[in-house]
């Protein structure tokens, strides 16, 4: 199960390690698990950890944030190291996320 909190109504998922196709599937289910469960509309990721991303954590990413859309929820993302942010710019996937600098910013967005 994916470190998490409820913090203002909001799912709080807390990231970490490596994004990358050994724990992609991993990641994905248990973020479609919380969604379900718990019934959140409003999650929001936080990348403190996150060292890498590679092409399988993005669409982890994606997939939650297609799930979220089909049920008129959000995602956002926060606290996104430089190294990791560079990838999301190389990819042009700024534009699709809400990123935001600090969780407390993100939170507050909702």
């Amino acid at each position: 199960m994916l470190k998490h909190e409820v913090k203002d109504g909001k799912l709080v998922v807390y990231l970490e390690g490596r994004l990358d196709v050994s724990v992609a599937n991993e990641v994905e289910e248990g973020l479609t698990e919380l969604i379900d469960s718990l019934g959140h509309r409003k999650v929001l990721l936080n990348m403190k950890d996150v060292e890498y991303m590679s092409s399988s954590g993005f669409r982890a990413c994606i997939s939650t944030l297609r799930k979220l859309n089909s049920k008129e929820g959000f995602l956002k993302i926060s606290n996104i190291k430089p190294a990791v942010k560079r990838i999301f710019d190389v990819i042009e996937l700024t534009s699709l996320f809400d990123i935001y600098d600090t969780e407390e910013a993100a939170l507050k967005s909702f």
